[in-house]
């Protein structure tokens, strides 16, 4: 039998990497769906690197990949995955411990990653591999949004608007965000979505958002530059009247909030329903 072989991304063809990707998460709970353009914008947000991402192939047939972003001494596994027919032999532990002996040749010391609460068979795999939960991560959507009665200005912004607003709440909240919502995710985002400034009362906050295709709407993120739960829930009130009075919206999502993020709660307040839950997972390399 042919010995498997394992290729950086970096020395992998995109278009072929990334068919690979759409095919293996074909039939996942949550599936990825990228193309080219799409998966280097990914990529550049949540800093994956090509050099420390692997594919695995026999011959010339990929079997199964690992994508990991880095930023400093800690790492993310962004997806990892194998072809059905490979599934269950072995292939995907080997995938993971060949990343966990390169991250430690590259002094990364932490690796987390993401993976549905109901996809029972993926999270046994990883706390059999040293993974242990950290938080929940909850998908919300608020169906049939309404106007907003807050009076509120908004502005067009940059993202060393949003990164600086972002980077504040951080140091003096602290705020609890994970990977997506780092202050460094939302300034690589650069280009990405649509940003805008919002003022209300004497509070100043920001919003990132975007459109599908089916006119539904998307929250990357919001936040007002402030500690106060009411100041938190009034900036998705006005949110989401900014993106009423922008697009037709009939539904606004924001994918993946940590449970003991200001965010979340405020959500809740908003009338945004749960529609997906994911463990955060954490492990020391």
């Amino acid at each position: 039998m042919t010995e498997t072989r394992v290729v950086t991304l970096a020395e992998y063809p995109l278009i072929d990497f990334v068919e690979l990707v759409n095919r293996i998460f074909a039939d996942y709970v949550v599936p990825i769906n990228w193309n080219v353009l799409s998966f280097k914008m990914d990529a550049r947000e949540n800093s994956i690197s090509f050099a420390d991402s692997f594919i695995f192939l026999r011959g010339n047939e990929p079997l199964g990949f690992i994508l990991t972003a880095v930023r400093g001494s800690k790492a993310r596994i962004d997806a990892m995955g194998v072809v059905t027919n490979e599934r269950g032999k072995g292939l995907a532990e080997q995938i993971l411990k060949h990343a966990f002996r390169h991250l430690k040749t590259k002094n990364i010391d932490s690796i987390f990653l993401e993976v549905a609460s109901s996809d029972e068979r993926a999270v046994r795999f990883y706390d059999k591999n040293g993974f242990r939960k950290v938080r929940n991560l909850n998908t919300f959507v608020l169906n049939n949004p309404q106007p907003s009665t807050i009076k509120y200005s908004s502005f067009t912004a940059d993202n060393r608007l949003v990164y600086s607003i972002a980077i504040s709440n951080e140091i003096n909240i602290p705020r609890k965000v994970n990977w997506q919502r780092e202050p460094i995710t939302l300034l690589l985002s650069d280009g990405r979505y649509n940003l805008v400034r919002l003022h209300f009362k004497n509070v100043e906050g920001y919003l990132v958002w975007g459109k599908n295709e089916d006119n539904s709407a998307y929250i990357v993120d919001c936040a007002p530059k402030s500690s106060e739960d009411l100041d938190w829930s009034s900036i998705i009130n006005i949110s989401v009247d900014y993106i009423l009075q922008n697009t037709n919206a009939h539904l606004i999502s924001v994918v993946s909030v940590a449970e003991d993020d200001k965010l979340h709660q405020a959500l809740l307040e908003n009338k945004f329903n749960i529609v997906l839950t994911q463990y955060e997972m954490f492990r020391k390399l």
